[in-house]
């Protein structure tokens, strides 16, 4: 999104929350209890709203789990879509079938927790945020998102750096939904039981979840082990065996040490990845005004922390350190370093999406998560092409 009236995007969105009395949770998943716990005595909940029947009728959160049906909203009573930017599509447009209309009947969580708090409480809270010690990983997957096998070598990061980032960003932010500790594979990453034990030392209270991601293919040595447990991360694990056979007995090895371990996990097995074919796009010659309806179009909701500034898209941001999108200019990064409260509404608004811009240079290669980019692929399928190559 393009900025028109920096500082102000949401003005209007505010005006319309503050005229609620209370809020249905639309989601009952793992969005949904982290939006709960970390606004909990802060908003007025009613209950939460779920497709699932096997969660209507429940107790979540203490509040009653119904159906959209059930549900009553008016001018008083609205719906805050507290799920993933990918579980909402369809969601959307059930609410909008039923004539309900968004930002006056129903909210989207990223932008009702940042401007809510930031409005109402002068402060700055924000859903999600990635972050990634290095791009290091024994996979060489034909269409990861880190686009290392277009990358000359893995980028790894120094961890003093590391921790000035962290150290940096809850300068400016109060509180964060979730922290991510992507990759690449972190559990490769040299310093990661260092990284993690700082994050959650420092700031584990103003952090919802502290979780991080493996591919399965890696058992973490029992240094590693112990601080996962001891900080209370939670684990996604990537189920890859069908794509990686071989890795097949580490994948029942890592998940025996979590157990052992008493370690949070989940196991993610994707029935598909999506392709930004990098590598076989070109919008070079479209117009400003198409490139920034592309970008709408996306609405990619991630953003990088990275050498003091958040990214404005992180698959552009890793598109650029693999060195496939040329360079990231001032209007796709906001420098944590400026940031004073009186900045604060254009802090979440550019975590929100807005920039100078509109648009990412990256955005002229890639085909975004849009509806036109349909085309399902096999996770974790593996390429012979070796990195730079």
């Amino acid at each position: 999104m393009k900025w028109i009236n920096k500082g102000h995007e949401y003005d209007a969105v505010y005006s319309k929350i503050i005229e609620k009395e209370s809020f249905y949770l639309f989601g009952a998943g793992d969005f949904g209890n982290l939006f709960y716990e970390i606004t909990n005595n802060k908003v007025p909940f009613i209950a939460y709203i779920d497709n699932d029947v096997k969660k209507q009728g429940t107790i979540i959160n203490g509040l009653k789990c119904i159906s959209l049906n059930e549900a009553k909203v008016d001018s008083k009573h609205a719906i805050i879509l507290t799920m993933s930017q990918f579980a909402r599509v369809a969601t959307i447009e059930q609410l909008k079938a039923k004539g309900l209309k968004r930002n006056d009947d129903f909210f989207i969580i990223e932008e009702f927790l940042s401007v809510y708090f930031s409005y109402k409480y002068q402060k700055v809270y924000m859903t999600a945020i990635s972050f990634l010690p290095s791009t290091i990983c024994n996979l060489n997957c034909k269409n990861c998102l880190n686009f290392n096998p277009f990358a000359k070598e893995f980028f790894v990061r120094e961890l003093d750096d590391l921790k000035h980032d962290v150290d940096l960003f809850f300068d400016c932010v109060d509180k964060i939904m979730l922290f991510h500790v992507s990759g690449g594979e972190p559990m490769l990453y040299k310093h990661i039981a260092e990284l993690i034990q700082y994050i959650d030392e420092n700031y584990g209270d103003r952090i919802g979840v502290l979780r991080t991601v493996t591919n399965g293919t890696v058992v973490p040595k029992d240094e590693i082990l112990e601080v996962l447990a001891k900080c209370n991360v939670e684990v996604t694990v990537d189920d890859y065996r069908e794509a990686v056979p071989r890795f097949n007995d580490r994948f029942d090895k890592l998940i025996s040490k979590f157990d052992e371990y008493g370690i949070k996990y989940y196991i993610n097995k994707a029935e598909s990845w999506i392709d930004l074919a990098p590598d076989r796009t070109d919008y070079s010659d479209k117009s400003e005004e198409w490139l920034i309806n592309h970008r709408d179009s996306c609405g990619q909701s991630w953003e990088e922390l990275r050498d003091g500034k958040l990214y404005s898209c992180n698959y552009a941001a890793y598109a650029t350190v693999a060195g496939i999108a040329g360079e990231q200019d001032t209007e796709e990064s906001y420098d944590l370093n400026l940031f004073t409260t009186e900045t604060r509404n254009e802090l979440i608004e550019f975590r929100l999406g807005y920039t100078n811009k509109g648009y990412t240079n990256f955005c002229k290669k890639c085909r975004g998560f849009t509806p036109e980019n349909d085309v399902a692929e096999k996770p974790a399928v593996q390429t012979e092409v070796t990195m730079g190559k």
